[in-house]
């Protein structure tokens, strides 16, 4: 049943007159009669009988009068909801890498508190290789992290890269810049755990430049290679963005080196939650937070501007 058609037959019940509803919807007469004729035929019952005062209702025409009102306010009524913005609402169970805690982390959980309050988020903060078993084993939803996660019903979509490159205590930097040779020999690095992205980029270099590692050290948290870094304890091998408050301390300083390390990826994988939409939410959040960091931090990072999304089999 055309609800337009119902309008026209609310507004003639309420004016009196096939013309008054046709000056009031700006329509000839003629289409008045013609939408009021169909919904005749459509019910098989006469709507309006005239009488001495002019167009009257019929039995059917009272209760149609009262069904139709209800059907155009409920017409509106879901007009504006679709039209109201949508509330996410449920709990997510989000899995980082500790270099999103040390750049954007906070601005893109006070960003995605303002714009979804209802959202509860359970965080863990694990190396990229315990996130990708975590998400296999469906124990987190979402997992912003290095590498794709190659299972099945896994979405996975680039979210950026951060420079790598090599720092070192400020007061251990040598005045000239250094040979990675040198630093192999006269010192160690800290990096990322072992089979890291970060690791196998480092023991790819070493590989190509026919060089032989005699020590790393291998930590996850970012906070303790700090630690181990400010002791003099090694050359970092790390991404530069993390470690940006320690150069503004004047604790840590970029080395100056004859190989630069390859750009670390950022990588979104999750299982797409269809009915409330929570994952593909904080997905969404996350690459508008790295883009927004990628515009305030040119030269520690990029933003992917590839929006293709890769599901595995």
């Amino acid at each position: 049943m055309n609800l337009r058609f119902l309008e026209t037959f609310i507004w003639i019940a309420k004016l009196g007159s096939f013309k008054a509803a046709a000056n009031k919807l700006h329509l000839t007469q003629a289409a008045i009669s013609s939408r009021i004729a169909s919904l005749e035929s459509d019910l098989e019952q006469q709507l309006f009988e005239r009488g001495k005062r002019g167009l009257l209702l019929t039995s059917a025409g009272q209760k149609l009068l009262g069904y139709s009102k209800q059907m155009l306010h409920l017409e509106q009524e879901l007009l504006k909801e679709l039209k109201a913005p949508v509330t996410v609402r449920g709990r997510v169970r989000l899995g980082i890498i500790d270099s999103v805690v040390h750049t954007w982390f906070t601005s893109f959980i006070s960003t995605l508190h303002e714009h979804h309050p209802e959202i509860e988020i359970e965080l863990t903060v694990e190396s990229s290789m315990r996130l990708h078993d975590l998400l296999k084993r469906g124990l987190i939803d979402v997992a912003l992290q290095t590498d794709p996660i190659l299972a099945e019903g896994v979405h996975n979509a680039p979210v950026g890269t951060m420079k790598m490159g090599w720092i070192i205590a400020c007061t251990q930097l040598p005045q000239q810049p250094v040979k990675l040779a040198d630093i192999l020999q006269n010192s160690s690095i800290v990096t990322f755990p072992r089979h890291s992205q970060p690791h196998l980029l480092l023991l790819n270099i070493l590989e190509q430049e026919g060089l032989q590692h005699t020590k790393i050290h291998h930590v996850s948290s970012i906070a303790a290679s700090m630690y181990l870094l400010e002791a003099g304890i090694g050359v970092g091998a790390v991404p530069l963005a993390a470690y940006r408050s320690g150069f503004l301390e004047g604790r840590f300083c970029e080395l100056k080196c004859d190989i630069s390390l390859p750009d670390m990826s950022l990588v979104a994988s999750w299982r797409p939650d269809v009915i409330a939409s929570l994952t593909t939410t904080i997905v969404n959040a996350a690459m508008q937070e790295m883009r927004r960091f990628a515009e305030l931090n040119p030269a520690d990072s990029k933003a992917s501007l590839d929006a293709s999304v890769w599901l595995s089999s």
